[in-house]
């Protein structure tokens, strides 16, 4: 968490210097008087107040947190029985899952050496719009876990998870025109055979994902976050928070990343 706060800072420092900037030269050469154009010139001040503002808040969240809080946590997925998903600003699209005191676990992030992973700047095609996009899950230390594509056909969205030699581990189908108001899909076995049906309980997305034996494999909760009160958390108010079940074996954990990271990631 603290990484995250100081790249927001960074960011918000940036765009509030940016809109002072734009603020000056209009002011210059472009405005006209307050009852004519001064609108413009009132909201790029307010605009950059509020960037600043934010700069120097997460500049302080991050200067809070201890030197203990910002070491990275060694990874066993044996071990992971849950997930906090946390946005990191960046050009591109940047997520950590990180433990219940902030330090991170592993990240998921655009895979290199892709020319998809450019794309990933515009919006429209992080979840793999037409063309697809590759992402890795990768350690603290920066190796490759394993991979999975999203794929956006219109029709439908398509994942594959692959392990870390490209070996397909497991496919997510989910129709567009099924889940317009909550998400639903199935998860396939490498061989195709269906692994699990999931379904969302409402528009929010809270989810129970059950085994054969009615025993709970993945949950998630739409506002619901455990850890909200904890040091490294309270400067923020947006975390996700998937709970796993400790019994499911490591490819269905993999899975479950994969999906909820094309749920959540916004």
């Amino acid at each position: 968490m603290k990484e995250i706060y100081r790249k927001t800072s960074k960011v918000s420092f940036i765009g509030g210097i940016g809109a002072t900037i734009f603020g000056i030269i209009f002011y210059f050469y472009g405005y006209e008087g307050f009852s004519e154009n001064g609108d413009t010139l009132l909201e790029a001040g307010l605009f950059a107040v509020a960037l600043i503002g934010a700069g120097f808040y997460f500049k302080s969240a991050h200067e809070k947190l201890s030197n203990e809080t910002m070491s990275a946590s060694l990874l066993s997925l044996e071990d992971l029985h849950e997930l906090n998903f946390q946005r990191v600003p960046a050009l591109l699209p940047k997520m950590y899952n990180v433990d219940p005191n902030g330090n991170p676990l592993f990240t998921i992030e655009p895979s290199k050496g892709r020319l998809s992973r450019w794309l990933t700047v515009f919006n429209l095609f992080e979840k793999g719009f037409i063309i697809p996009v590759h992402y890795d899950i990768l350690d603290t230390s920066g190796q490759r876990i394993a991979a999975f594509t999203i794929r956006d056909n219109v029709k439908r969205y398509e994942l594959s998870l692959r392990n870390s030699d490209g070996t397909l581990m497991s496919t997510y189908v989910q129709y567009l025109g099924k889940s317009a108001l909550k998400n639903r899909g199935i998860l396939y076995h490498a061989d195709g055979a269906v692994w699990r049906e999931i379904e969302a309980k409402s528009m929010a997305g809270d989810i129970d994902v059950k085994d054969e034996e009615g025993k709970m494999t993945a949950s998630y909760r739409f506002g619901i976050f455990p850890y909200a009160m904890n040091p490294a958390f309270v400067s923020t108010a947006h975390h996700e928070h998937v709970k796993l079940g400790t019994h499911i074996s490591v490819d269905e954990k993999l899975a479950y990343i994969m999906i909820f990271f094309l749920w959540l990631k916004g």
